[in-house]
């Protein structure tokens, strides 16, 4: 049997279920839809008949081709943080020498080793800045012969996933009109600050002082408007607006700001616009260019990404290509540009993405091997790469993850101690089903039609340093 929905309105002839989806929106435009529906019904026949005149009009992808992709999605980035965990932060300025072709790990703490190393429940990241044992942890990590390969049993509990998921609790509980504040207000509910870092950590502080988004993000409450935070984050506001750049753009511009300003908000953007246009574009390149339409053509991270395609039509090894790209993108006045800074760790994603070819494992390496935050970049390529493949094409030497669980210590209010993949791939697909529906999709015969959207940049803001 057929269903139609059209915009927010859903109307199915067998599962009243379905009929349930306006629970998205706020009460008062639940009641209004309501009676749009029942006036629609009377109509319903020539409304079919609209539809199928009008297909043209749409790009198409099978609801289990959605499924796949957006568990393809999750998993890419979850696979390749876990991947690339062990490696992050140590090499600041420099080449990783070497490659990780399995799961590796450093190898648990000995008397020979510094204690720091046992770190499963505190990544590299967050005693970056602590002068001691730091030196010997980095040289201990950097020597190969101290690292072994290992089998996951779990998802470590990464701020690359749970941040997300707090995203995602709040559209389902909030509905689509979620507004930053209230997002703000849950992580204060929610979200363990001391599992929050940069950016995040700095936003978190600025709400316990009543600084609500925007302003929480912005140059006048936070130094860090071009850190990492939100491009590492953004990922699924790509995987709930196949083929809609300029929703997925809405929905960064709202939730981006609440840490992160100009170049930062602009890299989850980018990255956003790359998931998004995966449910329908293989080719790595094209990917890379379709997200410079999706931002300002001036701002710095704009700037970064054409200097990399550049550097990928000149130099056939991506080595030469990082050796060329260092000099104007990682070094400022002498000095190494911060490790969070977003220009640069966006450059290594874009490095994985247009010298991996397409490669699950190359890609990452590629990525990882570029160094500074070398676990969340390959996160950021593996999980536009995973929406390209799907889950079933992923390898299965990293797919196995999809049955482990996710180890949950930083919204232990909301999501249970062990988080369960299944629950937060419904509830994206979900999410992803309301908002495409919401913005002039509709549903047929199992197929998801997505009306065709071009990218549209966003107002021009600066801060920090730009590259000349």
């Amino acid at each position: 049997m057929q269903s139609l929905i059209r915009g927010s309105i859903f109307i199915t002839l067998t599962d009243s279920k379905e009929l349930m989806m306006i629970k998205h929106l706020r009460p008062f435009k639940r009641i209004l839809l309501a009676c749009l529906v029942w006036m629609l019904i009377a109509g319903m026949q020539s409304s079919f008949a609209q539809v199928s005149e009008s297909k043209d009009q749409y790009r198409q992808i099978s609801l289990e081709e959605y499924n796949n992709k957006v568990a393809g999605g999750w998993m890419g980035q979850a696979i390749a943080v876990l991947w690339g965990q062990w490696t992050e932060g140590i090499w600041q300025g420099e080449m990783i020498p070497f490659e990780l072709n399995d799961w590796y790990k450093t190898k648990a703490t000995s008397e020979s080793s510094p204690e720091v190393i046992n770190w499963a429940k505190s990544p590299p990241v967050a005693i970056t800045y602590e002068p001691e044992p730091w030196g010997k942890l980095k040289d201990y990590i950097k020597d190969f012969n101290n690292w072994e390969t290992w089998t996951p049993d779990e998802m470590c509990d990464q701020d690359d996933l749970y941040l997300e998921f707090m995203f995602l609790y709040s559209i389902r509980s909030k509905g689509l009109d979620v507004s930053a504040t209230e997002i703000a207000e849950d992580w204060l509910k929610y979200l363990d600050k001391k599992r929050t870092w940069g950016a995040n950590k700095n936003a978190y502080s600025n709400f316990e002082k009543g600084i609500w988004p925007p302003l929480s993000g912005h140059p006048d409450h936070s130094h860090y408007g071009d850190a990492i935070d939100f491009q590492i984050e953004s990922d699924l506001f790509g995987l709930i607006n196949p083929g809609m750049p300029r929703i997925s753009n809405f929905w960064c511009d709202r939730v981006g700001h609440i840490m992160n300003y100009g170049d930062g908000v602009y890299a989850g953007m980018a990255m956003a616009a790359m998931y998004g246009e995966a449910f329908f574009e293989s080719d790595p390149r094209k990917l890379a260019e379709f997200s410079l339409r999706a931002i300002p053509a001036e701002c710095g991270y704009a700037k970064m990404v054409r200097d990399v395609l550049d550097l990928h039509q000149k130099y056939p090894d991506w080595e030469d290509a990082w050796r060329a790209l260092q000099p104007k993108w990682a070094w400022k006045d002498g000095k190494l540009v911060p490790g969070l800074d977003v220009k640069l760790n966006g450059a290594y994603v874009y490095m994985g993405l247009l010298y991996g070819g397409g490669d699950f494992l190359k890609s990452m390496n590629i990525s990882m091997r570029c160094g500074t935050d070398s676990d969340c970049n390959p996160s950021s390529v593996a999980g536009i790469l995973g929406t390209v493949l799907g889950l079933d094409r992923i390898p299965e030497k990293w797919a196995v993850l999809r049955d482990l669980p996710i180890d949950n210590m930083s919204i232990s209010e909301i999501y249970p101690a062990s988080i369960n993949w299944d629950d937060i791939l419904e509830a994206t697909v979900e999410v992803g089903k309301w908002n495409i529906l919401q913005h002039g999709g509709y549903i047929e015969n199992g197929i998801l039609f997505i009306p065709y959207q071009s990218p549209a940049s966003p107002p021009l803001e600066q801060t920090s340093w730009i590259a000349k």
